[in-house]
C-alpha cells in the first residue's frame, strides 16, 4: 500500500508490520509518516543504524537504539505538524491522533494541540 508524504509531497510504500498493530487509518498514516521521515529525510539516522552504522555510533557516541529512535520520531513528529498541518487537517488528523502514538513528549502533544486542534 502507498502512503503519501506531505513534506516531500511524494509517495512511499507503507510499513506492512505498522498495519498490522495499528487499527485507526489515521494514526496509521501518522506512524507511516513518521518512519518515512527517519529513514529519507534523516541522513544521520541511515549513517548511525545502517549498514556501517556500528563504526558511526562509535565516534558520533549514540546511545540504545529504542532511546535514539523516541528522540528522532519526536523530531518526526514535530516536523510533520509544522510543514504537514494544511494536508493533515485536510485528512481529519487531529491531536487526538497524535496522542495515541508512543513516545510523545509534552511538546510534541502541546504543539499538535496548538495547530492540529
Amino acid at each position: 500500500m502507498n502512503c503519501y508524504f506531505p513534506i516531500c509531497k511524494r509517495y512511499f510504500t507503507s510499513s506492512d508490520y505498522l498495519s498490522t498493530v495499528i487499527e485507526d487509518e489515521r494514526v496509521l498514516f501518522i506512524a507511516n509518516n513518521i518512519t518515512h521521515y527517519r529513514h529519507t529525510h534523516i541522513e544521520s539516522w541511515n549513517k548511525c543504524w545502517g549498514q556501517y552504522g556500528g563504526y558511526y555510533r562509535n565516534a558520533a557516541h549514540f546511545g540504545d537504539y529504542d532511546e535514539e529512535k523516541a528522540k528522532v520520531n519526536e523530531r518526526a513528529k514535530r516536523q510533520i505538524i509544522r510543514k504537514g498541518k494544511d494536508y493533515l487537517k485536510l485528512q481529519g488528523i487531529t491531536a487526538k491522533h497524535f496522542e495515541e502514538l508512543q513516545n510523545n513528549e509534552d511538546k510534541t502533544l502541546e504543539l499538535a494541540r496548538k495547530t492540529l486542534g
